[in-house]
């Protein structure tokens, strides 16, 4: 190692000089190091790679799955208000046309519409064959709209069959499949009453009760109303991402501006609520990870730095023949520890980000990585790197000369 003598004077008398180590030297002396151990280098980052690692996919993967579970969150919840009577034998006067059309006038409304939910009905597919016990549903293409059926085959009733009650159904799969319907243009029998087959539909986007039901226009429906069953009435509402704490306290006086307390309308939390609480379990959780790696990373870092130190008490003793000064040993450990710690961050920020990138691709999620963490990761790992070998340096400086070359 080269030595450079400062200007000042220790003893002027004597001429002595005190030495300094020049930066390139440090930088040098570093780096050959670590690359000339690669495998103590190696086993002595684990820590800080497993604690840098484990804080950038717990939040890049906490950050990914909280988008998700949000994205999710508006399209079939946050973003839908239910209304039903809050008066039993409520008469159906607050569904009409009219007030629904209120309701779609509304800012924030995307589709509203009403639905009568009737009991179990005997549906057959032919006259005669063996009855099959269905929930019909009555529901105007506002709806429909709301729920949002996949549709296999044919399409869905409009406003034309709801005006003039027309004698349509659209069906399940799973209710088509159990009634032998393949096709749409056949008639079903509901209660011994032909219905044509309008459409068959394969999933829904809200309200999978619908997955189980025959499907017929509200006017139709209306008719089926027998005094000894009262059907369960609403109204669906879609609303767009953040509006449907507003719809909710708007639709009653809506539908109802005469008794608006006679309805009771259903609306999600807020969203935003939903989220943060999401985020801050998630990144509480991560950083509590983190921080015990990070300490698994320093406990091995000092470890090998005191295994360094036994190993290399001869070199130290050279050194310090040859002019280094205890501070110099002291900062020639510290910056071995230091580089093998931030190192090790930004392999731990690698194997994060990459842990992240799959475990999108493999659940088909767009990943979310915060270049914020992967610099504080870093940082932390570096600083942790330098903890670490504060006690062990502060041991090297105590090597005395004499005591190091005799060994």
């Amino acid at each position: 190692m080269k030595w450079r003598l400062r200007a000042k004077s220790l003893h002027p008398a004597l001429g002595v000089r005190l030495a300094r180590l020049k930066l390139a030297d440090f930088l040098f002396e570093s780096t050959f190091s670590i690359i000339r151990f690669p495998g103590r280098s190696l086993v002595t980052t684990v820590g800080t790679i497993l604690g840098a690692s484990a804080f950038v996919a717990t939040l890049g993967a906490g950050s990914t799955m909280e988008k998700q579970v949000s994205s999710s969150f508006d399209v079939r919840r946050a973003t839908e208000v239910r209304v039903v009577p809050q008066v039993e034998g409520l008469d159906s006067s607050w569904q009409d046309p009219s007030k629904l059309f209120t309701v779609r006038s509304l800012n924030g409304v995307v589709a509203a519409g009403g639905r009568t939910m009737l009991s179990d009905q005997s549906v057959r597919r032919t006259i005669g064959s063996p009855a099959t016990a269905v929930q019909v549903v009555g529901a105007d293409p506002g709806a429909m709209a709301v729920v949002g059926p996949q549709i296999r085959l044919g399409r869905a009733f409009g406003e034309f069959h709801d005006e003039h009650q027309v004698p349509v159904v659209m069906l399940a799969a799973p209710v088509a499949e159990k009634l032998g319907v393949s096709r749409i243009g056949v008639a079903v029998f509901i209660n011994d009453q032909a219905f044509t087959v309008i459409g068959i539909y394969d999933d829904v986007v809200r309200h999978g009760e619908m997955m189980s039901a025959a499907v017929v226009p509200t006017s139709v429906a209306a008719k089926m109303v027998t005094s000894g069953q009262p059907p369960e009435r609403d109204v669906i509402i879609e609303t767009r991402p953040g509006a449907a704490q507003v719809i909710g306290a708007q639709a009653a006086l809506a539908m109802r501006p005469q008794a608006p307390y006679e309805l009771r309308t259903i609306a999600p939390p807020d969203p935003k609520t939903l989220r943060l609480e999401i985020e801050g379990n998630i990144k509480s959780s991560s950083l509590m990870l983190s921080g015990i790696s990070l300490v698994i990373g320093a406990v091995s870092i000092a470890t090998a730095a005191a295994a360094s130190i036994n190993s290399r008490t001869s070199e130290i003793g050279l050194r310090r023949a040859m002019g280094a000064r205890p501070v110099h040993i002291l900062a020639q450990l510290l910056g071995e520890t230091t580089a093998l710690g931030a190192l090790g961050g930004m392999v731990g920020v690698v194997v994060g980000s990459v842990t992240v990138c799959v475990i999108g691709w493999l659940n088909s999620w767009v990943p979310v990585l915060d270049v914020r963490s992967a610099l504080l990761a870093t940082a932390c790992s570096g600083a942790v790197g330098l903890i670490a070998g504060l006690l062990p340096g502060l041991r090297a400086m105590r090597i005395q000369p004499v005591a190091a070359l005799q060994r």
